[in-house]
């Protein structure tokens, strides 16, 4: 089990202070960066796997991503000037009111290389400026570099080193404010299909990750926020002791490969605390699964339908409440609610904030969603 102390290395670290914890029940946390961030809302992969590893702690996403942008936020624009964006920023960050915020910003910027790295170290540190006045719990994601899919493609070699370049400058960021920093890298590069239901690759054009890419980079995010032990075998909790006639608890895996039918079957740990013969019981109609308390404890084969199932089932609130919020944050229309054709349609902003209850809503399920499953279990103490 990795543990948030032990992942602190791997994750990087701040330059004072001891951090604190990484996620507390009430927060709300906020997304903020280009395309990477933008498009993960269309997946929702790293908030399942969040909500996955912290099944008890309740807590809210705000995607506010926005694709092509830059520290300085100037694809948030829209029809206005670099001042505009700033503000359309600092309006979105108040509108979510973040305890919790992850940074992702560089991909753009190293196309500029060495020429633009003092620039962009300057931009940054105005925008965490702009972050810390809200909390100091900020986390820096670093760059992706970018895949070599060869011809007709680039090579990428050139620019993988600026976003190596830009990468120490981030972490330098993090650890002078301590804060802390997320590098996939060293994961994103050595990745490597292990059969034929994974692709080649992780992107579609060496840049952007596809679905896969999200599914695959997501508990590698959250592995250095929280223990994560959603991968098989499952560890179900059992009282202690457990009575003959109890309940185990066993958590929701993560999603299965996407494109593929998710497994029959999961390995799950119990670890009794009794010898015996524990026999598992599936909500519906799973046949039972029986075995002693050493094989238990070693991981059993359960059927899994009904966990994916579920998974599946969080996955989707998250993607509704992310198209909600969506809506909220970026009207389609909002030439018409906000800019120079508000004269027309301006009257109907009032109904924008009417999706609030509606993503509150979907909060409140996701939250329930990603409660472990309670299986029967009729269990029988060893006798001498």
């Amino acid at each position: 089990m990795l543990t948030c102390a032990d992942s602190f290395a791997q994750f990087g670290g701040g330059g004072g202070g001891q951090v604190k914890a990484a996620i507390h029940d009430g927060d709300r946390i906020a997304l903020v960066g280009g395309t990477f961030i933008e498009r993960e809302q269309q997946y929702g992969y790293f908030e399942l796997a969040l909500n996955l590893a912290l099944p008890e702690t309740n807590f809210t996403v705000r995607n506010l991503g926005w694709s092509g942008d830059t520290v300085t936020a100037i694809s948030r624009a829209r029809f206005g000037n670099q001042q505009e964006a700033w503000s359309h920023l600092t309006k979105s960050l108040d509108l979510v009111d973040p305890t919790v915020i992850f940074v992702g910003y560089g991909t753009n910027e190293a196309f500029r290389g060495k020429e633009g790295l003092d620039e962009f170290k300057a931009n940054y540190a105005k925008l965490l400026d702009e972050l810390e006045k809200r909390t100091q719990r900020i986390f820096l994601i670093k760059p992706l570099p970018m895949e070599n899919m060869g011809p007709p493609l680039p090579d990428p070699e050139q620019y993988n080193a600026n976003v190596e370049l830009y990468g120490k400058a981030i972490e330098q960021l993090a650890y002078d404010r301590g804060h802390r920093t997320m590098d996939l890298n060293q994961a994103f590069a050595k990745y490597k299909p292990t059969g034929k239901s994974e692709p080649e690759h992780l992107t579609d054009n060496g840049m952007h990750l596809t679905k896969f890419g999200y599914w695959y980079v997501a508990p590698k995010m959250v592995e250095g926020l929280a223990p994560w032990t959603n991968a098989p075998p499952l560890q179900a909790v059992a009282a202690n002791p457990l009575k003959p006639h109890d309940r185990v608890l066993i958590p929701l895996p993560y999603a299965s490969v996407p494109g593929k039918e998710a497994p029959n079957s999961i390995p799950c740990a119990i670890h009794f605390f009794q010898e015996g013969k524990g026999v598992l019981k599936s909500p519906g109609e799973a046949p039972e699964v029986a075995a002693n308390t050493e094989q238990w404890g070693r991981g059993v084969d359960i059927p899994a339908t009904i966990l994916y199932g579920k998974t599946e089932q969080l996955r989707q609130a998250i993607l509704r409440k992310n198209q909600l919020f969506f809506d909220r944050f970026r009207p389609q229309n909002e030439t018409y609610l906000y800019l120079f054709r508000k004269h027309e349609q301006g009257n109907n902003a009032v109904e924008i904030p009417q999706f609030d209850p509606l993503i509150e809503e979907q909060d409140k399920k996701i939250f329930e969603l990603k409660q472990p499953v309670a299986f029967d279990v009729q269990f029988e103490e060893a006798t001498n």
